[in-house]
């Protein structure tokens, strides 16, 4: 067998997953294997191993995993633990944290590109992108009662 057919194989072989074109998936996906999707997924995809993301293949969710080659559509933030691939005919909209990261020429990605070692844990939603882990949190202040009714407003 050629080198291309040992490819093509290995990517559709037993412990990959495969969400072809015609298929729409409405919520998230968790996979422990890897995968490619050519169809879409309105929601999150979190899964180990390499994703890859077909030509006629769109997310609208946050993508983690450990290496990401696109060619499709992602509308939301990515997270790779390693390497992602952006192709030439990609459109990202949003951020993308990887360690490694290569935009083939004609990509578009339309957000902020990090190299984040630590990319698998998502972001806390609660607390704000640029504010330090170790800062104290700030005290409330209470006004005693006599100061809350002399008050004019």
């Amino acid at each position: 067998m050629s080198t291309i057919t040992d490819r093509l194989w290995s990517a559709f072989s037993k412990g990959r997953f495969l969400l072809p074109r015609q298929v729409v998936v409405q919520g998230s996906i968790e996979a422990t294997i890897p995968g490619r999707i050519d169809g879409n997924v309105k929601g999150d995809v979190k899964t180990e191993g390499m994703l890859v993301i077909g030509p006629e293949g769109s997310v609208r969710g946050n993508v983690y995993a450990t290496d990401l080659v696109t060619y499709g559509k992602i509308y939301g933030d990515i997270y790779i633990s390693n390497k992602a691939v952006v192709s030439n005919e990609a459109y990202v909209k949003g951020d993308v944290n990887a360690v490694v990261l290569e935009v083939k020429e004609g990509a578009v990605i339309e957000g902020a590109i990090r190299k984040n070692i630590s990319a698998r844990h998502e972001p806390d939603p609660l607390k704000p992108a640029d504010a330090e882990a170790d800062t104290p949190e700030v005290e409330k202040v209470v006004k005693p009662p006599e100061e809350e009714r002399a008050s004019w407003f």
